[in-house]
């Protein structure tokens, strides 16, 4: 095995979006990660998120920014593909470099019309920009100032009739009347 600096493989899914789960879980799974994690979520609709982490770079967003950790969720029953995201190192010219690609090829929404999984406040990330594509809402995110964890950026493609079932997915066990 050679010791030289291989470029580091296309993440899959940009800058064409992913249609299918099973050729984007194979895609992810085709990288070089340190371990994939599966979490299974009950609360309806039940989700899996399969997660696959890297010891550094995990593969090339747009052949100019390193993501470290991508993320796929599945409906639990049938397997749709729902949302799949990438994290990396944050940044401030690395998230400024995302908005740039994802500017260049997704529509992006005026923040007044964001939907409302958006408009409140999530402590800890802050959403920074919002875009279109086909069925697809994709966001640019990033850590909020004083986060202990201000350690990523991330992107996220979720489906425009399945918001936030990935990540952002709330489990409640009890409703109030």
């Amino acid at each position: 095995m050679s010791n030289s600096v291989q470029a580091a493989s296309a993440c899959p899914g940009f800058p064409a979006l992913a249609t299918s789960s099973e050729a984007l879980l194979a895609q992810v799974r085709a990288l070089p990660p340190v371990g994939v994690d599966r979490e299974q979520q009950a609360c309806a609709p039940a989700t899996v998120i399969d997660f696959a982490y890297s010891g550094g770079v995990l593969c090339s967003f747009g052949g100019e920014v390193e993501a470290a950790t991508a993320a796929i969720t599945r409906l639990a029953d049938g397997g749709e593909l729902v949302e799949y995201l990438y994290l990396f190192p944050y940044a401030p010219a690395s998230h400024a470099r995302l908005l740039v690609l994802l500017a260049a090829r997704f529509n992006q929404v005026d923040k007044a019309a964001w939907p409302g999984f958006l408009q409140g406040a999530t402590p800890g990330k802050e959403t920074t920009a919002l875009f279109t594509y086909g069925a697809y809402y994709i966001s640019l995110g990033k850590p909020t100032e004083g986060d202990p964890a201000e350690w990523y950026s991330n992107v996220i493609f979720e489906k425009v009739d399945k918001p936030a079932l990935g990540v952002r997915k709330v489990c409640q066990e009890e409703r109030d009347a």
